[in-house]
């Protein structure tokens, strides 16, 4: 016990006398999450967009205009030609090309008319014929910014088409959901506005603290092996677990304070809520941080440079990252790779963290993936442990 002891003090007193690991350590991770909190984002902003209109009548021009003012969208000048409209999306200068054909304003008095009924009355019968059609060009190189901004846009000109018969409909002292076969009431739970920071923001969090203690830890023993006082730390009473629990210890203290900090600094600069309980955050944040140190510890068990170790490490990161539901949800990956991601921690970590982030999930709905995080902790952990001691002998 005593010499376990001895090597957590020893880590935390060359920490402290190395400043620069220090700083690298706390000003790091802070500027990136301050950096990746706004420029991560699912949103699809500022989309160059130019309108072709063949109509030129006002119903056309408020069309137009219903586009242009929308701040999610970047209106260019109009195009005079279709040509033009196409020049431009090959040039990349719009990403959207939008066609109101010639007849668009006779098409829509037409479908949105509304006839007296039987009595005087006027009737739902009176709304006739095919509507307008407004068409769309989209670049699809992108295929999911296309998806979602074109969305976007029909979403935009489906209620411009409702304000305009909902107007008309108001004439006659008729509701717009009297004429409506079908209305939704829609309840958006745990992220009412919607922010993609809300959700994205935790999942920073978890990648920032698997870098920081799998790259410190596998740094910590390689830097021992290039100084060659791993041998000396070997030929002393010491044994293999003193010094490996011994190292890690500083660092998974060091994981979960900064782990804490950069959640509590993300509620407070970017307003993401916590529905949780701190308790159960700490018991799933030491349960994950054992799994990073596994990696370290087993990344300094193969490197024998410290340039080794990171590409090392970078390589498991990368692959947990992708892996992870960060950018795409797990959902949408073939059912063989969701089966290889039940492997990765930063996956169940993730889901754990947004949990308790959005919804106050605690150990009653989050104990499966703790269960999981840990099975994956002590196999990671045990292996490393396993592969020094025999390195040591």
């Amino acid at each position: 016990m005593n010499g376990f002891r001895t090597i957590v003090w020893k880590e935390f007193a060359q920490l402290k006398r190395d400043k620069t690991s220090l700083r690298l350590m706390i000003m790091i991770p802070m500027m990136q999450m301050l950096l990746l909190g706004y420029a991560l984002t699912t949103e699809v902003k500022n989309t160059p967009v130019a309108v072709l209109d063949h109509d030129g009548g006002p119903r056309s021009r408020e069309l137009i205009q219903a586009v242009a003012h929308n701040p999610l969208f970047d209106y260019k000048a109009s195009a005079v030609s279709e040509n033009d409209l196409r020049a431009a999306l090959d040039r990349g200068d719009i990403k959207i090309g939008m066609i109101i054909p010639a007849d668009f304003s006779r098409l829509l008095e037409r479908a949105t008319r509304i006839d007296p009924g039987p009595g005087g009355a006027p009737s739902l019968g009176a709304l006739n014929g095919d509507g307008a059609r407004v068409q769309l060009w989209v670049d699809g190189q992108d295929a999911n910014s296309a998806n979602v901004a074109r969305g976007y846009l029909g979403a935009i000109l489906n209620q411009w088409a409702m304000a305009d018969l909902r107007h008309r409909l108001e004439g006659y002292g008729i509701r717009l959901d009297q004429v409506l076969p079908v209305s939704t009431g829609v309840s958006v739970l745990f992220n009412p506005s919607l922010k993609s920071t809300w959700y994205m923001i935790p999942g920073i969090a978890v990648i920032l603290v698997t870098m920081v203690t799998a790259l410190l830890t596998g740094f910590s023993i390689v830097r021992e092996k290039e100084a060659g006082t791993l041998e000396q730390l070997m030929v002393t009473p010491l044994k293999p677990i003193h010094v490996v629990v011994g190292k890690a210890v500083p660092f998974l203290i060091i994981g979960i304070a900064e782990l804490m900090f950069a959640l509590n600094f993300a509620r407070f600069w970017f307003g993401v809520p916590f529905r949780g309980t701190y308790v159960a955050l700490l018991a799933f944040t030491a349960v994950y941080v054992l799994s990073a140190l596994g990696i370290g510890i087993f990344t300094s068990t193969v490197a024998r440079t410290q340039q080794q170790a990171l590409f090392i490490i970078w390589f498991f990161l990368l692959f947990f990252l992708l892996l992870s539901g960060f950018f795409l949800p797990v959902e949408n990956m073939p059912h063989w790779v969701q089966k290889v991601t039940l492997a990765n921690p930063v996956r169940w970590f993730m889901h754990v963290l947004r949990e308790m982030f959005l919804k106050g999930s605690g150990f009653a709905e989050l104990w499966r993936e703790g269960l999981a995080m840990l099975a994956i902790g002590f196999g990671v952990f045990g292996l490393s442990l396993v592969k020094f001691s025999r390195q040591a002998s």
